[in-house]
């Protein structure tokens, strides 16, 4: 499973997937303080 985290001003935002290439594409679209992790 690919894990997108995105840290904002207080908050903490958590994204999951399942392919590579789609978790890619998303971390993408943050413009920063974004994090992709791959966890089993």
């Amino acid at each position: 499973m690919w894990v997108i985290t995105v840290f904002e001003k207080k908050d903490i935002r958590i994204f999951e997937y399942t392919d590579k290439v789609e978790a890619t594409k998303a971390l993408a679209k943050f413009k920063k303080n974004a994090v992709l992790t791959y966890t089993k």
